[in-house]
């Protein structure tokens, strides 16, 4: 295997064990903050927690689309060139 394309992999599945774990600690603060929301008691605390977990987990994501992007399309690769010859006879004769 390619060095650089096994180190893209530990990368994405270090940002994927990542977006578990404070998803999941996510979802515990949401519960924790509707329970206090219910009961009356301060909730104010909770909330931010669970705001803080909510941008960390919306910035994994982000990572995350980064990453499978730049893997699907490397860097000096065009989007829309031809990746092989019967693709070149599809685009040459009009057909897609």
């Amino acid at each position: 295997m390619h060095a650089s394309r096994k180190r893209n992999t530990d990368v994405l599945d270090t940002v994927d064990v990542g977006i578990g774990i404070i998803g999941f600690f996510a979802f515990a603060f949401f519960v924790i903050t509707v329970i206090s929301e219910l009961t009356g008691t301060d909730a104010l605390g909770w909330a931010m927690a669970l705001l803080a977990f909510v941008l960390i987990l919306t910035a994994l994501l982000l990572t995350r689309r980064n990453i499978t992007r730049r893997r699907a399309h490397p860097p000096g690769e065009s989007h829309d060139a031809p990746r092989s010859q019967h693709d070149n006879e599809q685009w040459s004769s009009g057909r897609r």
